[in-house]
């Protein structure tokens, strides 16, 4: 913790605790009004708690290897201006953030990425990448300010439950199942993971829960064909991690399995589905749009040297 002044100071941890993410979700409320999309992953950072004991959050050694770090800059007791960092796959870190609109331009953002930037720069990685709304003019004001570069783009996309219109249609790729994924399935989910997204398949034990945790398997005829990823939240889900492997490609699994996660989803009663899927991904845009899925912002990449 840093002290500014006797009202302000800095907040730095490994892991956000429920406090932490109710403050944020309240910060987030009023900066979405700008008619924005901040990619926060606060419900992700939240359920890592439970994964991560008191020694290891504070830990060096555990930043290092996940680079999940949370700055916090208070003003008047609250949290004004928040910036994360994290990894999800790739070995590749990601920087956003965001500052309450009556608070900006002073500064404080830029203090919280100055203490990111010089921790950062502890690791093993060359760059990192830095988000921000496609209509953010501030956020792309503030990375193009610190030199990032573009580098790709994504869409936000979502299908509300009012929108969904299940398919009766029996003509496909035959029978379709999504399993829940046990501790048998680790080694595969691994290799899965390295060959959609490059992750390191050779994780340690550490690695083992979040590795599982929300995870399905994707079968057709007992033989596994893919995976995905879904995140139960109060009101809607959140699709990702989604993969068919190369052999199954081409045959409408993807739309089939995307079908399936949706009845899944909409049979708990949930309000709305939502992904990300990259701005050049043609395959998956036609497999998400087909079920239904909608373009609702774009998040703008840009890579930053260390």
């Amino acid at each position: 913790m840093f002290s500014i002044n006797k009202e302000d100071f800095i907040e730095m941890k490994t892991a956000i605790t429920r406090e932490d993410y109710n403050n944020l979700k309240e910060l987030e409320a009023v900066c979405v009004k700008d008619n924005i999309n901040l990619k926060l992953e606060l419900e992700y950072k939240l359920s890592q708690l439970s994964h991560t004991t008191e020694a290891q959050a504070l830990t060096e050694k555990a930043f290092r290897s996940s680079c999940m770090k949370e700055y916090l800059y208070y003003s008047q007791g609250r949290p004004v201006s928040y910036l994360g960092i994290c990894s999800f796959g790739g070995n590749v870190y990601e920087l956003n953030g965001m500052t309450h609109p009556d608070f900006r331009r002073r500064g404080f953002f830029r203090r919280l990425y100055t203490h990111a930037m010089s921790e950062c720069r502890f690791t093993d990685r060359k760059s990192l990448l830095l988000l921000s709304d496609g209509n953010s003019l501030s956020g792309i004001g503030f990375i193009e300010a610190v030199g990032g570069q573009p580098s790709f783009s994504e869409y936000r996309m979502e299908l509300p439950a009012a929108a969904y219109k299940p398919q009766t249609d029996e003509k496909g790729p035959g029978a379709l199942a999504l399993r829940t994924a046990t501790s048998d399935d680790l080694a595969e989910i691994r290799k899965q993971d390295h060959i959609f997204f490059g992750d390191e398949e050779d994780k340690g034990d550490s690695d083992f829960i979040s590795s599982i945790d929300h995870t399905f398997i994707v079968e057709n005829e007992d033989k596994i064909i893919g995976k995905i990823k879904i995140d139960f939240n109060t009101d809607e889900a959140f699709i990702y991690g989604f993969g068919i492997l190369p052999e199954f490609r081409g045959a409408g699994y993807g739309k089939a399995a995307i079908h399936e996660a949706l009845h899944l989803i909409f049979s708990k009663g949930l309000k709305k589905a939502a992904l990300d899927v990259a701005a050049v991904n043609d395959r998956a845009l036609h497999v998400y749009t087909s079920n239904g899925f909608v373009k609702v912002s774009e998040m703008r990449y840009y890579e930053k040297a260390l």
